[in-house]
């Protein structure tokens, strides 16, 4: 299965919080998400693993996620 990676930075806590909710549902579908800490600005970065038929938007609506 071939994997794309998206990445956001993220510094409303609100969003954090959902990608976090996320996660489980990502995580059962064979994809991942990796959230490192914030950074001195208190920017958040998320690495999004998803299945290539699965975007973003599918589990994470609203929240920007670019491929890299």
């Amino acid at each position: 299965m071939r994997m794309v990676v998206y990445q956001a930075m993220l510094a409303n806590p609100t969003n954090i919080a959902r990608a976090r909710a996320a996660r489980r549902d990502i995580q059962a579908i064979g994809g991942d998400l990796v959230e490192d800490p914030p950074n001195k600005v208190g920017m958040t970065l998320l690495t999004l693993y998803l299945p290539e038929r699965y975007q973003p938007d599918h589990f994470l609506p609203g929240i920007p996620f670019y491929p890299i």
